[in-house]
């Protein structure tokens, strides 16, 4: 059987799963968080990753060496009760991560509430602790937008609030046939913040501009290879293999020239009872 190969992203362990190795050495250090020059396009006040149109791609590849995601918050419910917040950043902080994903995934009408912002404030404190270049992004779903106009100012309100470095939507490839208005604006508004964006994809062809793409863990190593070169052919992106932390590995390596990286996928382990009450502020 052979080994998905992915530089030092992951590992496989003896029982057949993915697990985190230990923190790599890039030879690309990102460098601190800066503010934007007066120049960048970014938005005067927040502290973004600058990404210039030519160096998007390799800049994402520190970013993406060691790639967690656990959603505590998605679409008007809170998945872990308030009291186990602390062993979530906890859990968080232990991983080392380059990069937290898909922390709060909003619903177009959606705003953040204190208590996102406090609980964001704390997991970024405790995971920059370990790893001062950690980014974070926010999710969203790119078909729940009626309009390019409305994704951008939500994009902006929660820029405003969360200051993300990257976004990264779900259904983005549908979007880019079914919504495109949307995934071009939602584009623009990104790089003018200094801002990466990208999101999942199921066949072989994504957005025009995305930073990166994220394709869906299969059993089929072979499939995902092929789909990845695919994509790879056309669009000479990093790619994201979405991977549920209790995943068996994949059977077939992934070359070199493939830049694909495994998002491990965590679950929360303490999840509030149903329903959950409203914990953001729907918007005017």
């Amino acid at each position: 059987m052979l080994r998905l190969t992915l530089g030092l992203a992951a590992s496989v362990g003896c029982n057949g799963t993915w697990k985190l190795a230990p923190p790599p050495d890039t030879g690309t250090p990102l460098g601190r968080p800066r503010r934007p020059d007066a120049d960048d396009g970014a938005t005067r006040g927040h502290r973004h990753v600058h990404l210039p149109g030519e160096m998007r791609g390799q800049r994402l590849y520190p970013v993406f060496a060691r790639a967690v995601a656990l959603t505590v918050y998605r679409k008007g419910r809170w998945l872990v009760d308030s009291s186990a917040e602390q062993a979530v950043v906890e859990r968080l902080a232990a991983l080392q991560p380059s990069l937290v994903s898909s922390l709060f995934a909003f619903a177009p009408d959606e705003l953040p509430t204190a208590r996102h912002r406090t609980f964001l404030a704390r997991v970024r404190a405790a995971v920059r602790a370990r790893v001062p270049d950690a980014r974070f992004d926010l999710e969203l779903d790119a078909m729940t937008y009626a309009s390019g106009p409305q994704v951008v100012d939500h994009m902006r309100l929660l820029t405003e609030a969360l200051e993300p470095d990257l976004w990264l939507f779900t259904r983005w490839g549908q979007a880019d046939r079914d919504n495109f208005a949307v995934v071009a604006s939602a584009t623009g508004q990104a790089h003018a913040n200094g801002q990466a964006i990208g999101g999942t994809v199921s066949g072989r062809e994504i957005a025009t501009d995305s930073d990166f793409g994220v394709v869906g863990h299969t059993a089929d190593a072979r499939a995902l290879l092929r789909q990845l070169r695919g994509l790879t052919a056309y669009h000479a992106l990093p790619y994201l293999i979405d991977t549920p932390d209790s995943a068996a590995a994949p059977v077939a390596a992934i070359p070199q020239d493939v830049r694909a990286f495994v998002l491990t996928r965590l679950t929360p382990t303490a999840t509030p009872p149903a329903p959950s009450p409203p914990a953001a502020t729907p918007r005017r």
